[in-house]
């Protein structure tokens, strides 16, 4: 229930923010669509729809995202990065990254590497099914468009007898202003849990 509270409380004081900016602002810096009186907004492989009349956020394709998962995008919406950077940043580099590190490893790169460690390949095809494109970094590398300005980068070194494996989530500089770091740390343990089922 605390969690509950908390979530209903962090959409409340977003929704309190959103009433009072300029909407065409909002959904440009965004890279949404406007429609209406409703914002289509991208997040992976999927389309979000914001009524600009409550705030409140389904699927285009049916049903309606997690509570952290709607708290993350109206505050990708609130941030606005109107571009991509072009610069891949760790979580350590995003303000207040270094306090909540350990709380974004647990959600997110741990469980990354234990789902992979045996079966890298299944990375490549889970992978796939989100939308991402394959690059140069480790011994495999995604990028994704999470949202449309902001790129997330995951990364995996296969380990051996001696190294173990290794895997890291890179941001596109443009999240430290788009999003809070605890924000990122839910993101990130979201997309793992959408690597694993192949879909959002």
């Amino acid at each position: 229930m605390g969690e509950e509270r908390r979530l209903a409380g962090a959409f409340e004081k977003a929704v309190g923010e959103l009433r009072l900016r300029d909407v065409s602002i909002l959904v440009s810096g965004s890279g949404g669509l406007l429609e209406g009186n409703r914002v289509m907004l991208r997040v992976l492989n999927r389309t979000a729809i914001i009524s600009v009349e409550d705030w409140s956020v389904v699927w285009q394709d049916g049903g309606e995202p997690d509570p952290d998962t709607k708290v993350v995008i109206l505050h990708y919406l609130l941030g606005s990065p109107g571009k991509l950077e072009h610069r891949l940043i760790s979580y350590r580099e995003i303000e207040g990254g270094s306090l909540y590190y350990s709380v974004f490893h647990q959600r997110a790169i741990a469980p990354l590497v234990r789902m992979f460690e045996r079966d890298p390949e299944a990375l490549g095809r889970a992978a796939s099914s989100l939308g991402g494109i394959r690059v140069q970094r480790g011994d495999m590398s995604f990028d994704f468009m999470f949202f449309p300005f902001l790129l997330v980068n995951i990364s995996f070194w296969k380990g051996d007898e001696e190294v173990p494996t290794t895997g890291n989530i890179l941001f596109d500089a443009s999240a430290a202003n788009a999003l809070r770091a605890e924000d990122l740390a839910h993101l990130g343990g979201d997309f793992v849990g959408y690597l694993r089922r192949g879909k959002v």
